[in-house]
């Protein structure tokens, strides 16, 4: 049996997440198989425990693709911190949890920019094109609202939130 248990405690960058989607898809390799082999076989959840202050939106979204095409359900755990682009990976997981001391904190997509001033044009648009995903995609898995998103995002600041908070925007489905 492979192991089910993942972490995800350090920034997203793409080693972090590479050993991460590694694991995924040998899970479900390893599942399809003994699918195919056996009648009543039923898929053992992995779990992914995350504790990270965020990091690369592209590295995160490619996470992101991976645990929502995982035929091998994957539960969250935030136990510490989902800040970030660590907050939108635990977002994905089919099922949702927290420990009860753990923080959650949502901010605008962030870019650091230089060069030129027609490369500084594509980037903006880019950070905006990322923005716009993030929040979209933030939106469609929990109850938050646009003009919550927007609020934060005007007055350019984090959003910290509470395990019940979370739960009540349905960041969460449950405190462990």
């Amino acid at each position: 049996m492979l192991d089910r248990t993942l972490y995800l405690f350090d920034g997203i960058n793409k080693s972090s997440v590479k050993t991460i989607v590694e694991q995924i898809m040998k899970v479900n390799q390893f599942d399809e198989d003994k699918d195919k082999k056996e009648k009543d076989f039923k898929r053992v959840p992995i779990d992914l425990i995350i504790n990270s202050n965020g990091g690369s939106v592209y590295d995160g979204l490619g996470l992101i693709n991976v645990i929502e095409n995982s035929k091998t359900p994957v539960h969250t755990y935030v136990y510490g911190l989902a800040a970030s682009m660590s907050l939108l990976i635990a977002v994905s997981g089919h099922k949702r949890y927290s420990g009860r001391l753990s923080t959650f904190m949502y901010h605008s997509v962030s870019t650091h920019i230089d060069g030129h001033l027609e490369h500084l044009k594509n980037r903006v648009d880019e950070t905006q094109r990322l923005q716009n995903m993030y929040d979209e995609y933030l939106l469609s898995k929990t109850n938050l609202q646009e003009d919550e998103l927007h609020r934060v995002q005007e007055h350019q600041r984090n959003w910290y939130m509470s395990p019940e908070e979370a739960m009540a925007y349905g960041i969460i489905d449950g405190i462990v």
